[in-house]
């Protein structure tokens, strides 16, 4: 059991260098979420052969993301961890965190993206203004995207399970050709979204 503990918590490791965290946090949280009881900090630096100031602030992330909380134990000075048990609950915890602030600041900077050109293409002339419509149409097609995947961010934060073959249709309808200029805002696609291919709001 023990070789199979290790070899989780190492893949887990990987898992969180993979998609841009530490390692050692990958590494916390699979030793917490094989553990039945709570472990305090010493627990975690013995197991993982770490310094209690690397657990320490790692933890402190963790935490911060929602994947770890903090037990207290009556008459014991000690502080204790346990793992978020619910993945999904946990995953949507990063996802709202930083995936999709990082992908509300790329649309805000394409927003103004989008209207210095159109600013700027309002005066623009001969090769210049064939330019700024080019850029134009090359920045909404990316804003469209990244609204469309704020959409979906969105849905799986809100816990919605997702109809992906609806997903597939609306990803579709962002770039169909009735609309060559890119000016269809999506929000026109988010008032078309279906959750387990139902209208948004519909009642069973």
């Amino acid at each position: 059991m023990e070789e199979v503990s290790k070899e989780f918590i190492n893949n887990l490791g990987r898992v969180a260098d993979f998609f841009g965290f530490n390692r050692l946090m990958g590494q916390l949280y699979a030793v917490l979420f094989l553990s039945p009881e709570p472990l305090t900090l010493d627990d975690m630096v013995k197991k993982l052969e770490s310094s209690k100031g690397n657990v320490s602030i790692n933890i402190r992330a963790l935490e911060r993301w929602g994947l770890v909380r903090q037990i207290y134990k009556w008459a014991d000075r000690k502080n204790y961890y346990e793992a978020e048990p619910d993945i999904w609950k946990a995953v949507s915890g990063i996802l709202q965190e930083r995936e999709r602030k990082e992908s509300q600041q790329i649309i805000t900077s394409l927003n103004q993206s989008v209207e210095m050109l159109e600013e700027a293409s309002k005066t623009a002339t001969g090769q210049e203004a064939v330019t700024a419509q080019f850029y134009l149409e090359r920045m909404e097609q990316l804003r469209r995207l990244f609204k469309f995947g704020d959409t979906l961010l969105d849905m799986m934060v809100q816990g919605g399970a997702i109809d992906f073959g609806t997903a597939s249709r609306l990803s579709q309808l962002a770039y169909e050709d009735d609309d060559p200029e890119g000016t269809r805002d999506l929000d026109e696609l988010e008032r078309q979204q279906m959750v387990e291919g139902q209208p948004q709001g519909a009642s069973n």
